[in-house]
């Protein structure tokens, strides 16, 4: 499995830089929008409150769901299947030892950390997310020197990232490759069944039920008929996978529900 370990390192050597420059320009992106005031400030207040919502009724549908319904339904993998490395098996013992609130003592901690380039250097990915929601906030003007790095830096990331999701397929087969001569295929074919079916029904749940009834008790319409009336856009949306094509439909769609629709002009 070594061409799936180094196409994961890879992977995880981009991620934290691609989470610093989006954390960075979209605080950014925000302030902007908060400065223009009346419309632009209240959209982005609404757009925030909405993400953070619906984000959070996500997760816990997802929990209730996985706890309840689907995760009873999995098999339980053999001890033979669950052997570790003898790193690991260290990892899993030294873990072992802490309670529960040391360990979200430790979390907070996280947060703040002593030395930023050591938290980069060890991937701690809370006190990274801070840190740049930070710098986001302080760097001041569009033409800052810090952004304009950003940004490069960010469309270099976009294009590795770009890569590396193409050839996902082949990195993943060779990390699983080795599981499968140690696993069940049973076993694997039940779980994996029963992880594609919750995660399925779970986002139907989410998008046919919860999403409506949010826009039910804001707006008071019908939210299916509205879904159809925009249905060109999110066909769009589900046929490509690309929100650049996408997104002239989306407006297209607004103009024809009376949305009024704002660009500024640099």
């Amino acid at each position: 499995n070594i061409p799936g370990r180094l196409w994961l390192r890879a992977l995880k050597a981009v991620v934290l830089p691609l989470i610093i420059t989006a954390m960075i320009l979209a605080i950014q992106r925000l302030r902007d929008m908060a400065k223009q005031g009346g419309g632009a400030g209240l959209l982005a207040r609404w757009t925030i409150g909405y993400y953070v919502v619906t984000t959070l009724l996500a997760v816990i549908l997802s929990i209730i769901m996985t706890s309840r319904v689907w995760g009873p339904m999995m098999t339980t993998a053999s001890a033979e299947s669950l052997v570790v490395d003898e790193d690991d098996q260290e990892t899993i013992e030294e873990n072992q030892k802490y309670d529960v609130h040391d360990v979200i003592v430790q979390m907070f901690d996280s947060l703040v950390p002593d030395n930023i380039f050591a938290a980069l250097a060890e991937n701690s990915l809370l006190a990274v997310l801070i840190a740049s929601i930070v710098v986001g906030y302080l760097v001041r003007g569009p033409d800052s020197p810090i952004l304009r790095a950003t940004r490069e830096v960010e469309r270099i990331i976009t294009i590795i990232i770009t890569f590396l999701i193409n050839i996902a397929p082949i990195g993943v087969f060779f990390l699983i490759l080795s599981n499968l001569f140690r696993l069940s295929i049973k076993d694997i074919g039940q779980n994996l069944g029963i992880l594609i079916g919750g995660t399925l029904s779970s986002m139907a749940i989410h998008l046919f039920i919860v999403l409506p009834i949010i826009f039910f008790l804001v707006v008071r319409k019908n939210p299916y008929l509205y879904w159809i009336k925009n249905s060109p856009a999110w066909l769009t949306a589900w046929g490509s996978a690309s929100s650049a094509a996408t997104l002239p439909v989306t407006l297209k769609c607004a103009r024809a529900r009376g949305m009024p629709i704002i660009f500024k002009k640099n």
